[in-house]
């Protein structure tokens, strides 16, 4: 069987992993974590990093400072049809209404008309960029209102960019994931990136039990949102190894690409105007698909694995009150006819040609069905 993903892990997150063994730090102190927190600003090009325990943890502390620097917004617009981790971390405090605005057919991402149709003054817009296709959150600025406030779920578009600028740059917080499907990984693991130094000491405060000046003396509400050195360590040979793995999942999706392009009934995300998808994972609609089961039984009788695309918000039963079925028309289609395929960076040509021909097969003749 073909998986969906495998980690990619040199060898020197491996070496970085045994010293930080070696050296007894553990824990959530040690040298690496410094040292990867240093490299994704450098990277990036934001001022501030702050490493976390996972995703999940990271866009929740995203909630945490979009309201703490902006106590005043009550409704944050939302896709309707992402990783359910996304919505969750705003539901955790519950001080926030969640408005989803329909997916485009094209990109899978948030319907961009729809979503200025319906927004408001003093509002807030939660970016997610789904399965790595880059919403263009500089040009969206200029065209929402200018009270409009910022924050990007980049858990799913690590390295995409946006008019030249990395995806989770352009607003006032951005959340990372590090699990251990993603394109860099510790098995779990994620990251804050703002360019605001009031939210960046919030949110280390927050993240390490709310601890004040004192130690031992809390002032706020905290959590233990904190990255271990170990994992730390194996993420700093993989960012040390980064052109290598973002040139090899290059050359995976430029196959698939090029090999989709050829059916006329399968179509992949289209990019936005002035982005570059991430190359996180690769999803193809195939036009007409009855269903996620019997496309992905199809494919694992030939030995493929494969992912359904993200449900609609009415689909989870402690999200329903936000969202109505009338209005997730295309939402609905995608996780039809979407299928997510196996997209590490150490897929070999002959794994990927072995999924072509997969889809390929379903598609002729009676397929789709």
């Amino acid at each position: 069987m073909i998986p969906i993903y495998e980690p990619y892990l040199p060898e020197k997150s491996l070496k970085h992993a045994h010293e930080a063994l070696g050296s007894t730090w553990i824990s959530s102190q040690g040298k690496y974590v410094n040292q990867v927190q240093e490299k994704l600003q450098n990277t990036f090009g934001v001022k501030h990093a702050q490493l976390i325990n996972n995703g999940t943890a990271a866009t929740h502390l995203v909630a945490k400072a979009l309201l703490r620097k902006h106590p005043n917004i009550k409704k944050l617009f939302v896709p309707n049809n992402v990783y359910v981790a996304a919505w969750n971390a705003f539901c955790y405090d519950n001080n926030i209404e969640l408005v989803p605005i329909d997916a485009d057919i094209s990109t899978w991402n948030f319907d961009i008309e729809q979503l200025k149709n319906k927004i408001e003054e003093n509002c807030a817009v939660l970016v997610v960029h789904n399965i790595g296709n880059i919403i263009n959150v500089p040009r969206l600025k200029k065209e929402l209102p200018a009270s409009t406030i910022f924050v990007e779920d980049n858990c799913e578009g690590f390295m995409g960019t946006y008019e030249d600028k990395f995806s989770g740059t352009e607003s006032l917080i951005s959340s990372l994931s590090f699990f251990g499907n993603k394109t860099i990984t510790c098995g779990e693991g994620g990251a804050i990136l703002t360019n605001d130094t009031a939210t960046y000491e919030y949110i280390t405060k927050v993240k390490g039990q709310g601890q004040s000046d004192e130690r031992y003396v809390h002032d706020v509400l905290g959590y233990n949102y904190r990255l271990t050195n170990i994992q730390a360590a194996l993420l700093l040979g993989q960012l040390e190894t980064l052109p290598e793995i973002l040139v090899r999942k290059d050359e995976v999706f430029s196959l698939y690409r090029d090999a989709f392009a050829q059916l006329e009934n399968v179509h992949v995300q289209e990019a936005p105007e002035g982005t570059n998808h991430s190359n996180w994972m690769m999803g193809i609609r195939i036009e007409g698909a009855s269903c996620f089961a019997e496309t992905s039984a199809f494919l694992k009788e030939r030995g493929v694995d494969s992912r359904p695309m993200f449900y609609p918000m009415s689909a989870h039963k402690h999200l329903e009150h936000y969202a109505n079925p009338k209005d997730e028309v295309v939402a609905s289609q995608l996780s039809k006819e979407c299928i997510l395929l196996p997209s590490y960076p150490g897929l070999a040509k002959a794994q990927c040609m072995k999924v072509i021909e997969s889809v390929q097969e379903f598609c002729v003749g009676d397929a789709p069905r």
